[in-house]
């Protein structure tokens, strides 16, 4: 897997964007080096995401490289479902972090399964059933 270069602006400050998605949530993450850990998300702070797993879903990645107080991240997300927005934001944050990291580090990323988009989809319900794997009640008589 090739690791993309880091990006500078005007300012000669380091940034990479990355997308990532989960489940029909799509997640633009724009990682900026040099920054005091600034999170926002939609243009709110990490107080979007109501739950708490939300939020700590978000940190991991940070948390795991050891980024966290280092780089601010801007998040754009678009979808339903606040688990699945988390899981899109995680998973662009790790695809724009892979830049700022060394080559063993982002080795680790990937044995941890933050290089990894997560397949998971809702279940089509089938036809004589009512749902996608629940049945209709059975009536002997």
């Amino acid at each position: 897997m090739e690791i993309p270069p880091l990006k500078y602006d005007e300012n000669g400050v380091a940034f990479m964007d990355a997308a990532g998605r989960r489940k029909h949530c799509n997640a633009v993450v724009t990682v900026r080096g040099k920054g005091t850990g600034k999170i926002t998300i939609n243009g709110q702070n990490l107080s979007y995401f109501d739950r708490i797993q939300d939020r700590e879903q978000l940190m991991f990645p940070l948390h795991f490289t050891g980024m966290l107080h280092k780089v601010d991240v801007k998040a754009e997300v678009s979808g339903v479902g606040t688990s699945a927005q988390s899981g899109a934001i995680r998973h662009a944050m790790s695809l724009a972090l892979r830049s700022f990291l060394t080559t063993d580090e982002v080795e680790r990323m990937r044995l941890a399964g933050l290089l990894t988009r997560d397949i998971r989809r809702k279940e089509r319900k089938k036809p004589g059933q009512e749902g996608a794997r629940r049945k209709y009640t059975w009536k002997k008589r």
